[in-house]
């Protein structure tokens, strides 16, 4: 056992057991495979550090073990960051600074095994990072305080006129890549499909704003809770994927009152005009999934 090894890393709704070996979101055990797990805890240790991809190499992943290091490392990166929920295009929690290494955003509470506190923000050796994470961090608080007010509002609202419309909700697209830069593409695949299912028949159907949808990405609720919680009677949910010449976008279309799969469809496209690519799957999509929505025998 390790130095530190009875540790307990807080941050957020989340902390990181090393003696455990378990990761935990407001107590509840979340999944997270052992190196992907020690390269958190390595990250944790340096919070606001940047922590070079050598360090991990040594730390992590042993001379006598035969492993493509770059394809691990990063393997294990994206792993961490569905775990937290996080984004490598906009981090909250892990940021990627090219060909060098990673930093951890936020501050970390340690528990030692005696019961004892620490408050780790590793100031100076930042060189100036605190000040930026610190805006950026009080504009993404800013954000997500707007989409669980709009969130809520939508939920409160949602039905309390007589509209008997068919509500969907557009779940944030997931990103299967390889490739960090297709986080964008995901999230404008995911906006155009809620606008234009919301264009496609305003009298039957009404979408939920984005704002209340895009909590949930990620998310381990089930179907249900999910389409509760938004007022939907169905949900869409997708990935998208790439081979770097061409992208996969899979969806479902899933009624919420059974949990039944009512639709699904692959839909593949060059790589090229990143706007032109989400309308042209977004529309592509949208098309198939309006017939199966309003068809009578469906709901």
């Amino acid at each position: 056992m390790r130095p530190g090894s009875c540790r307990v890393y807080r941050f957020g709704a989340f902390e990181a057991d090393v003696q455990a070996g378990e990761l935990r979101k407001d107590g509840a055990k979340v999944s997270l495979q052992e190196q992907p797990f020690q390269v958190l805890v390595a990250l944790l240790e340096r919070p606001g550090e940047l922590v070079w991809r050598e360090d991990l190499r040594q730390q992590v992943w042993p001379e006598d073990t035969f492993v493509e290091f770059d394809h691990a490392l990063n393997t294990a990166v994206k792993k961490i960051r569905i775990a937290l929920g996080d984004c490598a295009n906009s981090p909250e929690y892990v940021e990627t600074v090219p060909k060098r290494g990673y930093r951890f955003l936020v501050p970390v509470e340690v528990v030692e095994d005696s019961g004892s506190k620490t408050s780790y923000w590793a100031k100076a050796r930042l060189t100036g990072r605190p000040r930026r994470s610190a805006v950026s961090m009080a504009l993404l608080a800013i954000v997500l305080l707007s989409v669980m007010f709009l969130g809520m509002r939508w939920r409160s609202s949602a039905r309390e006129s007589a509209d008997k419309r068919t509500v969907l909700a557009v779940l944030p697209l997931e990103d299967w890549s390889d490739d960090a830069n297709r986080g964008l593409l995901c999230e404008g695949i995911t906006q155009e499909l809620i606008t234009q299912s919301g264009k496609a028949d305003p009298a039957r159907l009404a979408v939920v704003p984005r704002a209340a949808s895009a909590p949930y990405r990620h998310t381990a609720k089930t179907v249900a809770e999910v389409a509760h919680e938004l007022r939907a009677d169905y949900l869409m949910a997708g990935n998208l994927r790439d081979d770097g010449e061409r992208v996969r976008v899979t969806v479902e279309l899933i009624r919420a009152k059974d949990e039944t799969r009512i639709w699904g469809g692959d839909f593949d496209r060059e790589t090229g005009d990143s706007l032109a690519l989400e309308s042209e799957v977004a529309a592509a999509i949208t098309e198939k999934a309006k017939g199966a929505l309003l068809t009578p025998a469906t709901r």
